[in-house]
C-alpha cells in the first residue's frame, strides 16, 4: 500500500474508533474532510478571511493537492517546469507570464526549487517572482497565507462567482476548461468541498 493510504488507512480507523456509535462519517472521504477539519480549520479559516476563497474550497484542495492529505511539507519537482525556465533562460522565449530578466538571476540549482510545488495545496516556487515571496515561505507557518495570496491573484473573478469547478481546474491546470491530469480531480474536489461544508456547520463534533 502506498505510503498517502496508509496514511489516510490510520486516520479513517482512527475516526471510526473516536465516532463509534456515534454520528460516524458517511464514508472514507467524509472522514477524511473530518480529519482536516479538526486538524487545519483555525489556519485555513484564516487564509481565507478577506479573500473570495471559501474555506471549504481551501479545504479540499488540500486534501487532493498534498500527499500523504494535510502534509505540510509536500513537495513535487516537475522536470519539464525545469526544462521550460532552463530554456527561457537561455533563449528568452516568455513562458508562464515570466521573461528572462525574470529568472536571469537564477542559479540551476534555485531553477530547480523555482520547479518545485510545495505545502498544502501545491503552489510551484515560480510564483514566488510574481508574489513577492521566497520559496521558504511556500512551506513555511503561513504557507496557507501566501497560497491564498496566489488564488486570488490567479482566480478571483472565479472564486467571487463561487465557480468552484473552474476555480479547481485553473489552480491544477492554469486555464478555466483546462483538463487535470487525474480525470476526478473536479468531481472529487467538489464532493469534499460539500462533506467539509457540513463539518463546519457542526463545528466539527459528531454528536
Amino acid at each position: 500500500m502506498a505510503p498517502g493510504l496508509r496514511h489516510i488507512s490510520r486516520v479513517l480507523a482512527l475516526s471510526v474508533f473516536v465516532v463509534a456509535g456515534l454520528a460516524c462519517p458517511r464514508n472514507t472521504e467524509d472522514a477524511l474532510m473530518l480529519h482536516l477539519y479538526h486538524s487545519l480549520h483555525p489556519e485555513i479559516q484564516q487564509a481565507a478571511k478577506g479573500t473570495d476563497l471559501s474555506p471549504e474550497y481551501i479545504a479540499a484542495l488540500i486534501s487532493i493537492e498534498s500527499s500523504p492529505p494535510g502534509n505540510r511539507d509536500s513537495e513535487r519537482f516537475e522536470p519539464n517546469v525545469y526544462r521550460k525556465l532552463l530554456a527561457l533562460k537561455k533563449d528568452g522565449a516568455k513562458w508562464g507570464g515570466l521573461d528572462r530578466k525574470a529568472v536571469s538571476k537564477y542559479s540551476d540549482a534555485q531553477l530547480k526549487q523555482l520547479a518545485t510545488s510545495y505545502g498544502l495545496v501545491q503552489i510551484m516556487g515560480y510564483h514566488c517572482i510574481a508574489l513577492g515571496c521566497e520559496v521558504e515561505e511556500l512551506r513555511g507557518d503561513y504557507q496557507l497565507q501566501w497560497a491564498a495570496a496566489y488564488m486570488q491573484f490567479h482566480y478571483a473573478k472565479q472564486a467571487r462567482l463561487k465557480d468552484w469547478n473552474a476555480c479547481f481546474r485553473i489552480h491544477n491546470t492554469g486555464r478555466p476548461n483546462g483538463r487535470p491530469h487525474r480525470s476526478d480531480y473536479v468531481e472529487r474536489g467538489l464532493i469534499r468541498m460539500q462533506y467539509y461544508r457540513d463539518w463546519m456547520q457542526k463545528n466539527g463534533s459528531v454528536l
